[in-house]
């Protein structure tokens, strides 16, 4: 099962990661094709019209506020 399904918040996380694509929610599941759980990708939509695709260990879930 992978750790994050649609509508999940998430940070992309890396020393490298812009301020504009560091926070997004997840609109798409892509699973690998051999069954392989940690190369499974996310289509992430950070902001308003900027969507990435990244792979679970890129991405970190946000929790939410109680």
């Amino acid at each position: 099962m992978t750790p994050f399904k649609v509508g999940d918040r998430v940070e992309r996380i890396g020393a490298l990661v812009p301020d504009w694509m560091k926070y997004g929610v997840i609109t798409k599941v892509i699973p690998d094709k051999h069954g392989i759980e940690w190369a499974t990708q996310y289509e992430v939509q950070f902001g308003l019209q900027l969507n990435g695709t990244c792979y679970q260990n890129e991405l970190r879930l946000v929790k939410k506020a109680p």
